[in-house]
């Protein structure tokens, strides 16, 4: 008796298990957005630039990546997920390392169409600072726009204001999504 009851425990705890796995496992790959996927939906700015989506390896790490040559602006409208993070990494390509150039300012924002945030910026020269000659992990906590149709907006700009070279300013997104946790 006492063998059937064990049995019985075990069998209703690998069921809870599997249930559980079920559910939260469907939600969280649900509530995934994977940007890259989504790109042809995307407003891109200029219309008439390029966002070839390739793979791109840096220091031996690969993301599937959009290129953006800056000035850039790639509109993503998203409904954020509970418990939301955006994930992205930015960098340089390698061809513009050892190419003379003063970098690329990447910068995101979020909107719902009458006020924007800015949800981090960030400014990269591989050119002067070989620390930055690899991939930049950016994760920004989306939460407070949960169930919110917003604007995910990705910019890019050249390097240092006023100066405008734009030379070898081969500006990549790398595996752009937003995640839940």
């Amino acid at each position: 008796m006492k063998g059937n009851r064990a049995a019985i425990a075990v069998v209703v705890a690998v069921v809870f298990l599997l249930a559980g796995w079920v559910i939260f496992g469907r939600r969280d790959e649900a509530a995934r957005v994977d940007l890259i996927e989504q790109l042809a939906g995307a407003t891109k700015q200029p219309g008439e630039a390029k966002f070839p989506v390739t793979d791109v390896t840096i220091n031996g790490e690969t993301h599937k990546a959009i290129e953006a040559t800056p000035p850039t602006r790639l509109t993503w409208k998203v409904r954020v997920p509970d418990d939301a993070w955006l994930r992205v990494h930015v960098a340089l390509k390698p061809e513009s390392w050892a190419a003379e150039g003063d970098g690329v300012l990447f910068y995101v924002v979020i909107s719902d169409g009458r006020s924007d945030e800015k949800l981090f910026e960030q400014y990269v020269n591989p050119f002067a600072n070989q620390g930055e000659r690899k991939w930049i992990p950016v994760m920004v906590d989306l939460a407070q726009y949960a169930g919110e149709e917003m604007n995910v907006i990705f910019n890019t700009r050249v390097g240092q204001p006023g100066r405008g070279d734009d030379r070898n300013d081969f500006a990549v997104w790398g595996a752009p999504e937003i995640i839940t946790r």
